[in-house]
């Protein structure tokens, strides 16, 4: 049996060119060619790979001072494998203790994997890991109890606080968000100070993609369903990380301390000169034999480690405000051109948050344009415009050819028999938060559902009328609703013969 998801064509109006020099600044001319203030077109930039892609080597952290998580050896085992496959050789740190509680006996560790000696000495000693991944290394300080040992002592935090301030990356898997629960940095760099807070019974759910030209999202389904352990966090972490997926909460049961229509499950961002990367799933051992999973987690790796570029690189506004805010605006004019782009990065923030990201693509255009008019006294003007760049591709990604957007459903059709009579049995799942039409044709007739429940199926048998029944095609098309227009789909699925 195949699922499909549809694509929905969403047609919206054509958005205005909103102007973005600022009535206040005098432009006497660039100190380099200014670029258009408004891209005719604007396409997400592929992902590229870097002059880093030769052989590299990241560390694996598996070490558990509370609960230990049975994926941990699963997943060393699959980070293993897939460095082997692509180029990058794997160190782990995960010794046996004696770290008992009521979780039961200590850590049985990765005996046979594991270093002797911590690595975490110095920064200069971790430097040689392009990444280094915490794989659920759990603790037991969620108490927030400062006496509890932590993950990290003293001296290595220090040494990993150096490894991420020299360009380090880190890349967080499930639990990694459920140690080190009393260093705030620590939960900073895995994104936003968000940790664990509880999580129901494992269930299946479904996972939005949010950056979808991001390198470890760009090939993943829209709407990504998944059997997993979903986890819920002490806060929201959408102001300070760029979001990669979302948890579609009305697509299973959240439990205690839900967090509603809007709930991150995977992120990354850039931290202190180094890159953070975290997925919050991955707690079941399948996931680490589910080809999908692994290239979207091997991609987080290659971004983190600086392999792979694209999709705006995990920028967010307040980055590019840090960074707008660092310039040495003392020169004569500067001030008031960098209050111009300031002004326009607020606007196009506002039309991203409003869901209009042509919008703010248009925007950013202006800005980008008015960082060539900068002086040079300013500092380091093209870091800023990178940062511009990023968001442009960010968001432009979003607009998705000027309105293509996609209304979450599946389909399938297949051939089935009963009392010797052939039926084409064709069902369609709405996996929107609100009610759809749904419109199946197919060879033998059409039928129309309307006001279809979210979660809710369109289930409809066709007499054949003939046998055998040759292979076909169904055409279902869903409309909806989303911010107040109308949404239109269509999606084919190709159903084999039978009989």
């Amino acid at each position: 049996m195949d699922l499909f998801s549809g694509k929905i064509i969403r047609r919206t109006a054509a958005v205005a060119a909103v102007p973005f020099v600022a009535a206040s600044v005098a432009l006497v001319g660039p100190a380099a060619s200014a670029e258009p203030a408004v891209p005719a077109s604007v396409t997400a930039l592929p992902t590229t790979v870097t002059a880093a892609a030769e052989d590299y080597r990241v560390l694996v952290v598996g070490k558990t001072l509370g609960f230990r998580h049975s994926h941990i050896d699963d997943t060393t085992l699959a980070v293993i494998e897939m460095g082997a496959e692509n180029g990058f050789t794997v160190d782990v740190w995960d010794p046996p203790n004696s770290s008992a509680g009521w979780w039961g006996p200590g850590s049985p560790g990765q005996p046979d994997l594991t270093m002797d000696t911590t690595p975490f000495t110095s920064a200069e000693d971790l430097s040689q890991y392009a990444a280094i991944l915490f794989v659920s290394p759990v603790d037991n300080t969620n108490s927030l109890n400062p006496a509890t040992p932590r993950l990290l002592d003293d001296d290595e935090l220090a040494a990993f606080q150096g490894y991420i301030r020299g360009g380090g990356g880190f890349v967080g898997i499930h639990a990694a968000t459920d140690t080190m629960h009393t260093v705030p940095w620590y939960s900073q760099l895995t994104g936003g100070g968000a940790r664990f807070v509880s999580h129901p019974q494992q269930q299946t759910a479904t996972m939005r993609v949010e950056s979808p030209a991001h390198p470890s999202t760009e090939f993943l389904p829209t709407a990504w369903e998944r059997f997993d352990e979903w986890y819920n966090y002490t806060t929201n972490p959408r102001a300070d990380v760029h979001v990669l997926l979302t948890l579609d909460e009305s697509t299973y049961n959240p439990g205690n301390n839900a967090m509603g229509e809007d709930h991150p499950i995977a992120w990354c961002h850039n931290f202190e000169g180094g890159r953070s990367w975290y997925e919050g799933a991955g707690h079941t051992d399948a996931s680490w034999a589910d080809p999908l999973f692994r290239q979207h987690v091997l991609a987080g790796i290659e971004w983190t480690a600086g392999v792979v570029e694209g999709g705006g690189n995990c920028v967010t506004f307040s980055e590019v405000d840090g960074v707008l805010a660092d310039l040495d605006t003392s020169a004569m004019g500067d001030a008031a051109i960098a209050g111009a782009i300031s002004s326009l990065l607020d606007s196009a923030q506002a039309a991203a948050d409003a869901g209009d990201p042509a919008t703010a693509v248009q925007i950013l255009g202006g800005a980008r344009a008015l960082v060539d008019y900068l002086s040079s006294a300013v500092g380091d003007r093209a870091l800023l415009g990178a940062k511009l760049d990023d968001l442009t591709d960010w968001q432009g990604a979003l607009v998705d050819d000027g309105g293509t957007v996609d209304l979450a459903f599946s389909a399938e059709a297949h051939v089935r028999s009963i009392a010797g009579r052939s039926y084409l049995a064709v069902r369609v799942v709405n996996e929107e938060a609100s009610p759809v039409d749904v419109t199946v044709a197919t060879p033998y007739g059409a039928r129309t559902f309307t006001d279809v429940r979210p979660g809710a199926n369109a289930y409809q048998s066709f007499s054949t009328r003939t046998s055998p029944v040759p292979a076909g095609e169904v055409t279902v098309t869903v409309t909806g609703e989303r911010d107040g227009e109308e949404v239109v789909s269509a999606a084919t699925v190709a159903y084999p013969g039978a009989g």
